[in-house]
Formats: C-alpha cells, structure tokens, sequence
C-alpha cells in the first residue's frame, strides 16, 4: 500500500537535513511515495520539489493540503508558524513530524498537545540529537549506572541578532535526553554582552534532576567557534562526547574509567556513515516517524515529551532566574 507524504517548508532546513533522508527513505521504501512540498515562496518549493523527487509543488499550505491526500505530513517551518499550521494539519487528523520547537510557548504547545489529543493523531516532535548515532549510544552506555553531573555546552558564531532561544533549546533537551529524567529545578544567569546589533545573552544553565544528579549548561550565541560538546560524570567514570559540528566533526565519544580510557568512538566509523544528515540523527529521527506510523507503534517523541525543555525555553526568553517544575499542575 502507498505511503504519501506532504512536506511543509521548503527552506534551509529541510534541503540540507530533511530532504536528502526523504529521499534515502524512498528509496529503500518503494511504497513510500514523496507526493508534495510547499513554501510560500514558489521558486523554492519548485526547487525542493525537483532536488528530491516530489510529484508536485504548492505555494499555500492549505491549498495542498485540500488537493492531496497524506499519510503524513512533515513540518519545516520557523518556530513562529509552528503552532498555527500544525494544528492545522492535526485537526485535519494527519501524522504530524514537527520541527523543533513545538511551538514558541508553553501555551502554544499546549494548544498542540490539545490539538492532538481531540484527533487521536500520532505526532513526533524533531529534535534531531535524540536520534544522532552518537547519542543514542551515549544514552544505551548510561543506561544503569548511576549519574552525578551532566555538562552541556553549545556555542555559535554570529548569532547575537536573534531570539537565540529557539537553538539553546537544543541543549536543554539533549541534556535531559541523556539524563532520562525530568528536571526537578532550574537557576539561570545571565551575562548581557554588547554586539554590533545591540546587547544580547549568554545563559549558564544550573540545576538538579528528580534523580539527584546535578547539571550546568553553557549557551553563547556569538562566541569564536560553533560547538556542542557533553560530559557525564559517574562514579570513578566519565563519558565525553562531542558533536558533529565545527571542528569536531564528525563527533567522537569517549569513555574513561579511573583515568583509563576505555573506549574512543569517532561517529562515523560508529555508524558506517559520514552524510550530516545521517551523522546528526535527520534521517533516524524521520525514519523511525515513517517507520511508526507504517507499524502502528506508539511516538515516545510525542509533543509532551519536549514541554519541560520548551518551558525553559521560555524562561530563557523571559529572563526569569528560578523555575520549580516540581510542582503537580506544571506540565502537559
């Protein structure tokens, strides 16, 4: 049976990271059908269209999405449309794949998670590093031992024009990704720097999860160098990863035990792969979607699972310094 998908926003994201695992997807997949792409702007949805093999082209979302019939429908857009057009296709009772963030709130993702609920409609939310062949041995490494400290730190170049919370995001997630549990208090500071386009952020992340174990998460917009980089200290062991970005590509993790290096991983011998792509989880995260959908299986990935690190989002954007999330009526 044909398996249709829609593809929304035809941008940055989607032609460098999305669109080359859609098409690896269809073509270990011949039921798997690349069916239409849309983008407000007609140049570029034509050129998505034709780079990576999809039937038709669209310059209005609701349009295509009245013309086609889907299976699923992928969700490329800027954070600020997320909310509206995702619930758009939700109510049209459509599997949704959408970009991170869920949506630029928590009362935006709320609608979402809401949305979603009343249309009994399977969702995955794309954030890409819980699928990164990296971490996702990192995470099965963790697995049983008992964690004391996670640091997270995540740096950019030029970034200092912008809401840099939309990218930090990344970090919170990640670092409670790894962890596997939620997180029981937050503390943020913040350090105001001067840029040629007025003042911008740096944020020093700190707090404890339910388990006990403490965490610290460095975020610079505007720093020398474009960096992700984990450490995970337990118990006479310690785990170094780092990301495929910068000059750390293609990622490496690292494990020592008693100042003993006891396994040193470079991600693409890892994974037998060296395609962005592939190396930063694009093509595992939109092929387990495709896969569950197909299966019948449940979405872990759900829109409820990113509500903690979009409130801390949030907070980032609000400056506010302190956020229980303990308390019973915070969550989805």
């Amino acid at each position: 049976m044909t398996f249709r998908i829609g593809v929304i926003g035809c941008g940055w994201i989607a032609n460098s990271c999305h669109g080359p695992a859609y098409r690896e997807y269809a073509s270990l997949h011949p039921q798997f059908e690349l069916a239409a792409c849309c983008d407000t702007e007609a140049v570029r949805a034509e050129t998505f269209r034709s780079a990576f093999g999809f039937k038709k082209a669209y310059q209005n979302f609701e349009e295509m999405l009245e013309a086609e019939q889907f299976d699923a429908v992928c969700l490329n857009v800027p954070p600020a449309l997320i909310c509206e057009i995702g619930c758009a296709v939700l109510r049209r009772r459509i599997p949704l794949l959408s970009e991170k963030p869920p949506g630029l709130t928590t009362r935006e993702l709320d609608r979402l998670i809401e949305t979603a609920r009343e249309n009994r409609v399977p969702h995955q939310v794309a954030f890409n590093r819980r699928f990164a062949p990296l971490m996702t041995e990192l995470k099965k490494r963790l697995a049983g031992l008992r964690t004391s400290h996670f640091d997270y730190t995540l740096t950019r170049v030029g970034r200092n024009h912008e809401d840099f919370s939309t990218t930090a995001i990344h970090a919170i997630d990640t670092t409670r990704f790894l962890a596997g549990v939620d997180f029981a208090e937050v503390r943020i500071a913040y350090q105001e720097e001067q840029g040629v386009n007025g003042p911008f952020f740096n944020y020093q992340v700190n707090g404890m999860f339910t388990s006990g174990a403490s965490f610290h998460i460095t975020i610079c917009p505007s720093s020398g160098v474009s960096i992700e980089r984990a450490a995970i200290y337990c118990q006479d062991q310690a785990f170094i990863l780092t990301n495929n970005l910068g000059p750390d590509i293609p990622g490496r993790l690292q494990h020592y035990e008693k100042d003993q290096l006891i396994t040193d991983i470079d991600a693409a011998a890892c994974c037998g792969r060296v395609e962005n792509y592939y190396l930063s989880g694009f093509y595992a995260e939109d092929s387990e979607f495709f896969d569950r959908i197909q299966a019948g299986l449940p979405f872990p990935n759900d829109f409820p699972s990113a509500y903690q690190p979009v409130a801390v989002m949030e907070a980032l954007r609000d400056r506010k310094v302190t956020l229980d999330l303990t308390t019973p009526s915070f969550g989805p």
